[in-house]
């Protein structure tokens, strides 16, 4: 998460000389911050990304450990139906768990959406 901050910090720099520079009407230069602003927003999103997916399996570790039989498994009804993976999906913020059971070994994907 610390390394969100700089980020985020040199995003709105870089946007605010962007405004003052389109206000002077220089295009190079313009141009160049344009694309700085846009560097730093793509790396802003893929950490966000990282962070995201941490979260998730996280939240899939804990619901784990809380419950060490797991919930029960939509086909044999046995416990043991519990998140064995995550990954991100395709939107910021978009997830995918992968919920397994242990007894019968059905495996399901879930997509999670963003906020």
């Amino acid at each position: 998460m610390s390394d969100l901050l700089p980020g985020i910090s040199r995003s709105v720099g870089l946007a605010t000389r962007l405004r003052v520079i389109s206000e002077r009407g220089r295009d190079a230069e313009f141009k160049q911050l344009v694309a700085d602003l846009l560097l730093e927003l793509a790396e802003v999103q893929l950490k966000l990304d990282e962070v995201l997916a941490e979260n998730a399996a996280l939240k899939g570790q804990l619901q784990t450990q809380s419950n060490p039989k797991g919930e029960r498994c939509p086909r044999c009804f046995e416990f043991g139906w519990r998140v064995t993976s995550s990954r991100p999906h395709g939107q910021t913020g978009g997830m995918v768990q992968t919920y397994s059971c242990g007894k019968c070994g059905l495996k399901e994907e879930v997509v999670l959406k963003g906020k």
